[in-house]
């Protein structure tokens, strides 16, 4: 865009710099500005925005702001390489942390999407509405994913158990039968206690899902069918944005497609529910 390639190749002043990197870290609200109200904002004189007007090719701020204007919007749907452990750092504005995080969403549902084996999720799904008793495994971060999950289903009648809740889940692993299913929501899949809840399943011939990274873990080889997620994630984090996107993204179609198969059935549900409120 002009205005790109003018801020890049005009030759500036210390003071002109200075207001010039700030409307391109800026762009959206400084084209809302006035000259004078930009100029109070950087911290330099009126005529020292006019004269960056001026070096970028402008007769007048009017034009220039218009096209600021149009630049802000395009820098909002430009893809960004984000570091998914730490989409942000120690400098940098609001509006580089919306376009990281926008970017980080956009990244990991796509990759996650490319990942679904269609044939799984359905007989995933074929597992789930066929259980006697569905049971969740998730610790940390991922019992929060798995809660979401655990809601849904409770909305169409259904009541899963959080085997971890009260840190009984080899207890509960151990009272679970043939007919129950076991769902695992794990990103690393590493966690001992889950591991050795799985291997008692596996024993009593148990059905287990698993919704973790892509790759080899040591639950994902215990559990029967592994939904993966993209693994680019590192355990030190700002917070679990990637993790979280990429689990909650699969439970939803993995809801969906399960709600899909008695569509009927929990529609009338749902009805009823909506009518008793």
């Amino acid at each position: 865009m002009k205005i790109e390639e003018a801020f890049r190749s005009a030759s500036f002043s210390g003071a002109e710099e200075q207001a010039a990197a700030w409307m391109m870290e800026h762009p959206h609200q400084a084209a809302g500005m006035t000259v004078r109200e930009l100029a109070a904002e950087v911290y330099v004189s009126p005529a020292t925005i006019l004269r960056v007007v001026h070096k970028c090719g402008y007769q007048g701020w009017r034009q220039f702001s218009a096209d600021l204007l149009l630049y802000s919007e395009s820098v909002k749907q430009r893809p960004v390489s984000i570091n998914m452990s730490r989409p942000f750092g120690q400098q940098g504005s609001a509006a580089a942390i919306v376009s990281s995080i926008r970017s980080l969403f956009e990244q990991t549902v796509r990759e996650a999407a490319a990942l679904i084996s269609l044939k799984d999720v359905e007989k995933a799904a074929g597992i789930l509405s066929q259980a006697d008793r569905i049971f969740v495994f998730a610790r940390g971060d991922s019992s929060l994913t798995a809660r979401s999950f655990m809601n849904k289903l409770v909305k169409v009648n259904i009541h899963p158990i959080l085997a971890t809740e009260y840190g009984q889940e080899i207890e509960e692993s151990r009272n679970m039968r043939a007919g129950d299913l076991a769902l695992f929501v794990s990103y690393h899949g590493q966690t001992r206690s889950l591991v050795r809840c799985a291997s008692i399943l596996r024993e009593k011939s148990v059905f287990s899902i698993l919704v973790t990274k892509e790759g080899i873990s040591p639950l994902a080889q215990k559990c029967r069918l592994v939904l993966p997620v993209p693994a680019h994630e590192e355990k030190r984090r700002i917070a679990n944005f990637h993790s979280r996107i990429g689990m909650e993204f699969i439970l939803d179609v993995l809801f969906s497609v399960f709600y899909q198969r008695s569509y009927v059935r929990f529609e009338q549900h749902k009805s009823m529910l909506d009518q008793s409120r």
